[in-house]
């Protein structure tokens, strides 16, 4: 697995978030609405430590209790001229919040706001890659990518899920969800198990070719693999997780001369789903199954992967 090149001193502001995180807000395991103030997944986790050091580093600090809360607003009013995202910049607010005001967790930083025209090219990006654009990208991609991209494209699954899949008797879904009986409308193939976002498992459908093709990548024994930080037990020997991720950007970049990432293969996904084999009903119940086919359980945030 390739590993990400940093400095010496971010390596130890890394080792400094985790214990501080993990002290303070470490909630792996445990119940999400009794403790909803903690961290509760790995992968969160190991974003939370990444952001948190990358920020100490630029704010020239060499032990991230000599963060102030000045300090920190300052940082995040210099990123919003930097073409960050809105969420992005949310999300760093949240994580230097953690660190500046955790002996009071009421107290907040101000929100930065991305620039209007930040905001506007974000809106009129849509994400999704077209099927030609796709088959020209296989072209460029060795055979254990390909097959990777394929997979993403035909289920709308995330880079690291593609890690993660079960045969359907090896695994069940998230009984804390209520599931729809209309998932998967106007498909057929193969239903398999994946882990998704925050532990979530859910069904997936691989068409039945693609199924076969799968199973001709199953490994004898599963075997343990990590990426960004999150132990998996991997059952196939195919490409997923970062590596992928930075793979399929790779190549897209040299076909297209731009990449989306991987993620724009769930924006694909989405998009083709609610123009083939949805039929006679209403867009709210389209909504809602695409939203939970994608892991999501928030038809709000499905809205934007639907309009281009």
């Amino acid at each position: 697995m390739a590993q990400r090149i940093v400095s010496n001193l971010r390596k130890n502001l890394e080792n400094q978030a985790r214990r501080f995180l993990l002290k303070h807000y470490g909630g792996i395991g445990e119940n999400k609405t009794k403790a909803a103030d903690k961290i509760h997944s790995t992968t969160t986790l190991r974003k939370h430590v990444i952001d948190i050091a990358k920020a100490a580093e630029a704010m020239g600090v060499k032990r991230l209790k000599h963060i102030t809360p000045d300090m920190a607003q300052h940082y995040l009013n210099q990123r919003k001229e930097f073409n960050i995202a809105q969420g992005t910049l949310n999300n760093e607010r949240n994580y230097l919040e953690r660190v500046v005001f955790y002996k009071d967790r009421t107290k907040k930083l101000s929100s930065p706001i991305a620039t209007q025209r930040q905001k506007k090219a974000l809106k009129d990006t849509n994400r999704a890659y077209t099927k030609e654009q796709i088959d020209l990208i296989k072209k460029h991609q060795f055979p254990h990518n390909r097959f990777a991209t394929e997979l993403a494209y035909i289920s709308g699954l995330r880079a690291q899920e593609l890690l993660t899949i079960q045969r359907i008797n090896e695994a069940t879904v998230s009984p804390h969800r209520i599931w729809r009986d209309d998932r998967f409308v106007g498909l057929s193939g193969v239903k398999y198990i994946v882990c998704g976002k925050n532990g979530l498992y859910r069904e997936v459908i691989f068409p039945k070719e693609m199924a076969e093709k799968l199973e001709q990548h199953r490994l004898d024994e599963p075997r343990t693999v990590y990426d960004n930080g999150a132990k998996i037990q991997q059952f196939y020997n195919i490409a997923g997780g970062h590596n992928f991720s930075e793979s399929f950007s790779s190549a897209s970049k040299r076909v297209l001369g731009w990449s989306l990432g991987a993620h724009g293969l769930r924006f694909s996904y989405a998009q083709h789903r609610i123009d083939n084999g949805i039929t006679d009903m209403t867009y709210l119940d389209i909504k809602s199954i695409i939203s939970q086919e994608l892991g999501h359980f928030r038809p709000d945030i499905t809205e934007r992967y639907l309009k281009p």
